[in-house]
């Protein structure tokens, strides 16, 4: 007798689909071990990627999750991964919602819930059978199906025990990862399907399966970024929300160690950590962290001392970037501008039509089919299509596509109709950046802003070879004074996003021009981050008035978010 419910699990570690960062992540992450034999780098820089892996780790680096979208402060409680489904007021939640940004530990989280799961550790009463549906390859999958053929896929069985495993709904558990990664909407009706065993499109499926039309008793797990969450809300029944926040202090130390594996390295990489401010803030976010300690890694083994230049974001991508660079064939270099613009124009088309996966076709749409930084920054998988297989491209992670698709706006123009094209892209992407139901736009805009700061131009051009343009700053600066002229919804995600966007650009006058049309900032029940607070306190401290009122009611602030906002002491704000 086949035991179905560990041959599936099987099948979801196996397939090829498992991006490197959470290989690496599950690495770090995890509290049992996972063979990954099977799932090997062909990239040039196989050997700086696989260095950074460390050994499988028998104890965990939990990341944090809290309670969202509570009323009170006594509701705003960190949870754990065994909780998730545990009964409240209102009895046993069938929907279970993880938002969080990018690069949080969102897909890493729920390989660690399989896992656990399949280990007998998590749910191990609860749930028979887990399956994941990942929202990014909906967009790949033309033809009808149905729950029932979907359920044999992922068992990679003909004589899988579909009517067993149907006849129990109340213990399936169905994990719907990325649904800010559909590259369309649901629609509210039409094709939506209660029957299992009937064939619809995929997308019918899972927006039935969200709605509880199709097998109401089951269970749903989804992620999605916040930006997301305004039209997922609409498509759900009686959603319990929780957040991930990313590393506590503690877990990053924990982390640390786990990669560096040597004591005294991991001890010169937390002190340059806890020395530079600006890195410190934002290593709560596991990818831009495993970025950081594979950046100070490397330079541990070349300097002395670690370099000061990843003080924001952008500057991380970009050093990240510089060192696989460095350790790849030369052959990029011989015209590097001209090769970044095919790298950049994919993620941006990418970017614009929510597309993560690309096929061989559309890498010659760019002339990246022979280009030398497709092995560098691409990875290629094989994708199950019916009982065939197809090739599929995409970047490590979405974070990187989103960093690649803001470099395609500030790389310079070869001709004067290539400039207005640029720019009028770049205003398109702009107004589209503003919608509720846009926020896909939310970190490639950060990313343009984070670009085109002077320094960041100069180191731009020393680390990639490449010029900058100077075109798109002045751009973005009268857009920026749109924004802020009107009337933002104060609890809306975007607001925090926008000021986001001006402390990633590090420039005193987008602050300067803007913040005075902020008298009242209520970001009241947001789960702020240190780096949150660092946002917050860069954009009132360039303000140039001085009566800001900054609201923070139930933030779950601690002292070291405190100490990220004392150089905004002479303004006014509430935290209760």
């Amino acid at each position: 007798m086949i035991d179905f419910k560990k041959q599936k699990l099987e099948f979801v570690y196996t397939q090829p689909i498992l991006k490197y960062y959470n290989r690496q992540a599950l690495h770090l992450l995890q509290d049992s071990s996972i063979a990954l034999d099977n799932v090997k780098k062909t990239n040039k820089h196989e050997k700086l990627l696989e260095e950074s892996v460390a050994n499988t780790c028998k104890n965990c680096c939990p990341l944090e999750i809290f309670n969202s979208h509570k009323p009170s402060a006594c509701d705003h409680l960190s949870t754990d991964l065994e909780d998730l489904f545990d009964p409240d007021e209102s009895g046993i939640p069938k929907t279970v919602v993880l938002q969080g940004p990018a690069g949080i530990g969102k897909s890493t989280t729920v390989q660690k819930i399989m896992l656990d799961w399949a280990n007998g550790q998590l749910y191990p009463d609860s749930f028979d059978y887990v399956f994941c549906i990942r929202c990014r390859e909906l967009n790949f999958t033309e033809k009808a199906t149905s729950l029932a053929e979907l359920i044999v896929e992922q068992c990679q069985d003909r004589d899988a025990p579909v009517e067993e495993i149907l006849a129990y709904p109340e213990k399936l558990l169905f994990i719907i990862d990325g649904f800010d990664e559909l590259s369309h909407f649901l629609e509210s009706e039409g094709n939506l399907c209660e029957k299992p065993n009937l064939k619809v499109p995929l997308e019918s499926i899972l927006n039935s399966l969200l709605r509880k039309i199709l097998l109401p008793e089951s269970f749903l797990l989804i992620t999605t970024r916040p930006g997301a969450l305004e039209r997922l809300q609409d498509c759900l029944k009686c959603p319990r929300f929780r957040e991930i926040v990313g590393f506590s202090e503690k877990s990053r130390r924990e982390f640390f160690y786990k990669f560096f594996e040597e004591e005294k390295k991991a001890n010169i990489a937390l002190r340059f950590i806890e020395n530079t401010v600006a890195v410190s803030t934002i290593c709560f976010i596991p990818m831009v962290c495993w970025i950081i300690c594979s950046v100070i890694k490397i330079e541990l083994e070349t300097e002395d001392e670690i370099a000061g230049t990843l003080d924001t974001t952008t500057k991380v991508f970009l050093q990240f970037s510089h060192i696989l660079l460095k350790h790849d064939n030369p052959r990029w270099r011989t015209s590097p501008q001209n090769e970044f613009r095919k790298l950049c124009s994919l993620a941006r088309a990418g970017i614009m039509e929510q597309k993560v996966l690309f096929e061989e076709q559309d890498l010659k749409e760019h002339c990246l089919d022979v280009s030398a930084l497709k092995d560098l920054f691409l990875e290629k998988r094989a994708f199950k299509t019916g009982l065939g297989r197809r090739s599929l491209y995409s970047f490590f992670h979405l974070c990187f596509q989103e960093f690649f698709a803001a470099m395609w706006y500030i790389l310079p123009a070869e001709s004067t109709k290539e400039v207005d094209h640029i720019l009028g892209d770049l205003h398109r992407v702009l107004v589209e950046w503003e919608k509720p139901d846009n926020q896909h736009f939310a970190l490639t805009v950060r990313f343009i802003f984070g670009l085109t700061n002077e320094k960041t131009h100069i180191f731009f051009e020393q680390t990639l070879q490449c010029k900058t343009s100077d075109l798109v700053k002045p751009l973005l600066l009268q857009k920026a004074e749109e924004v802020a002229a009107k009337e933002l919804d104060q609890q809306h995600y975007f607001l925090l996003n926008f000021f986001h966007c001006l402390f990633e650009s590090q420039e005193p006058e987008f602050a300067k021009r803007v913040m005075h049309h902020f008298q009242i900032i209520d970001l009241s029940f947001n789960t702020l981050s240190v780096l949150d607070c660092k946002v917050l306190a860069f954009c009132l401290q360039n303000s140039t008035i001085e009566d800001h009122s900054l609201i923070l009611n139930t933030c779950r602030l601690k002292s070291h978010h405190i100490k990220a906002l004392q150089p905004t002491t002479k303004k006014t704000y509430k935290d209760q």
